[in-house]
């Protein structure tokens, strides 16, 4: 034992009278005082002091401590305060302990070790605090005041336990008495926060868990089903009954296309949409959050409004939702080509003599579009179509224009011929396009025949048709 409590004797032997009334025979003594010695011999030797201590036998730099229990005591509640805000966990064995110097000295340091205390995420070997000690000036007895906060918030391993000591002779127990690391405790119900990323175990998500809008694009790069977020103080579990759906996304651009009034927002199953908690709006660098749901929830999903189109991907499955605009999951969406070639083409109107005009027909790219037209909006019939408009001039002898929709044909893959379409009112100027699938990757385009210019002049290709093979990468 490293300290023995008491006060007065350190110890306190006691001689009864001999049964014949008479003083005790001088050997009797001696054998008393040898049994004293081996004790007190194994006392201070086995707990590694050189000094039998009672209370008042503490000092702090040369003074007698006044109520060295209150101190201790004050150290204790100031830790419970502690251990009950940060949910850590004690024992039986918790208690707080001055520290000697040296073993061979009565003067004790300026802390107080306290412990064994854990904390979340804490280290089972490291389970003491230490309180930093005030004491009051002058040369009376030192009465001392104990600080509010621990020298270190994170609990350490102890350098020499055999230096600890308090006046009711109680030592520390083996390593952190069986003292085990508590568990984070539970969120509220409900809850809906921004988390750190780190420690959250989140599985990446298909490149298609996109959802792009005019005002900014949404991708969501992670989701998981947590069983905890945060570390340490912050760690939370699910409230009883509930589990984490946790999330990362990160904003980006946003598409050609009217801008309207803009929203993202969670929905659980089939409740109203919740809006984003404060500090996790959409600002380009990555969010992480979490949302607590019933256990029995089937589907949360993150819900992007932008005016009239409404947008989801599954929180739990990471898919699109069918009804989102496909086109805006694609990356590739353009071709760059160097197409021209030469070809005659004979302009003929009644009362007017018949031309044949030297013509080059160039075609200098082709896109994918969801909004088109000059106002940007002008879209597809279905949001899972695109819009393949054509970067092309036809020059006939250095007038650059543009032929009428019947001269094109765009032909796929399977065989399906999808004419041609005009995206401009105006009866006097012609844009190309062609309504697809927006997982267009290939196709042909067909560019010949006969048709009438808006003057009443007819055109004719004179039996040629040109192909041009266009191709856009997938994803």
């Amino acid at each position: 034992m490293p300290y023995a409590g008491g006060s007065g004797t350190p110890w306190a032997g006691q001689v009864g009278s001999h049964s014949q009334g008479g003083p005790p025979p001088k050997r009797s003594n001696k054998k008393l005082f040898a049994i004293i010695a081996a004790v007190l011999a194994v006392l201070l030797v086995g707990g590694g002091l050189f000094f039998f201590l009672s209370g008042d036998d503490l000092t702090y730099q040369g003074r007698d401590i006044v109520e060295p229990d209150k101190v201790l005591s004050d150290a204790e509640s100031r830790l419970a305060g502690i251990v009950e805000e940060r949910n850590g966990a004690t024992n039986d064995d918790t208690s707080c302990y001055f520290v000697l110097k040296n073993a061979e000295t009565t003067d004790i340091e300026d802390g107080l070790v306290c412990g064994p205390v854990l904390f979340v995420d804490g280290d089972p070997s490291k389970p003491y605090l230490t309180f930093p000690l005030e004491g009051s000036a002058g040369d009376d007895d030192a009465r001392l005041t104990v600080a509010a906060e621990p020298t270190s918030p994170e609990p350490a391993e102890l350098a020499n336990p055999d230096l600890l000591l308090r006046p009711d002779g109680s030592s520390p127990p083996e390593a952190n008495g069986g003292l085990a690391v508590p568990e984070p405790p539970r969120a509220e119900e409900g809850i809906f926060t921004a988390i750190p990323a780190e420690g959250v175990d989140l599985e990446p998500t298909p490149v298609t868990a996109r959802i792009g809008s005019p005002t900014m694009s949404i991708d969501v790069t992670a989701i998981g089903e947590a069983q905890r977020y945060g570390q340490g103080d912050e760690a939370r579990r699910p409230a009883e009954g509930e589990k984490f759906i946790a999330f990362e996304f990160a904003s980006g651009p946003g598409e050609i296309g009217p801008i309207a009034e803009f929203s993202v927002a969670v929905q659980v199953d089939d409740e109203e949409p919740v809006p984003l908690p404060d500090g996790a709006e959409p600002g380009g660098a990555p969010v992480a959050l979490a949302i607590s749901v019933p256990e029995d929830t089937t589907e949360v999903s993150l819900v992007v409004t932008d005016g009239t189109i409404v947008q989801r991907v599954s929180l739990t499955t990471g898919e699109p939702d069918p009804g989102n605009i496909a086109l805006w999951q694609r990356e590739n969406r353009s071709q760059s080509l160097a197409f021209s070639q030469p070809l005659t083409v004979r302009a003929s109107k009644p009362g007017f003599v018949t031309e044949d005009i030297p013509t080059v027909l160039s075609v200098d790219g082709v896109d994918l579009a969801y909004f088109a037209g000059p106002d940007r909006d002008r879209a597809p019939s279905a949001p899972t179509n695109a819009f393949l408009v054509l970067d092309t001039v036809i020059d006939l002898e250095g007038v650059p224009g543009q032929f009428e929709t019947v001269f094109w044909t765009l032909t796929l893959p399977d065989g399906t011929v999808v004419p041609a379409g005009d995206l401009l009112d105006d009866p006097d100027e012609i844009a190309i396009v062609f309504e697809v699938p927006a997982s267009f990757t290939e196709g042909t385009l067909t560019f010949g025949g006969v048709g009438p210019a808006p003057d009443g002049v007819t055109f004719d290709t004179i039996g040629t048709f040109l192909k041009i093979p266009v191709s856009i990468a997938a994803g």
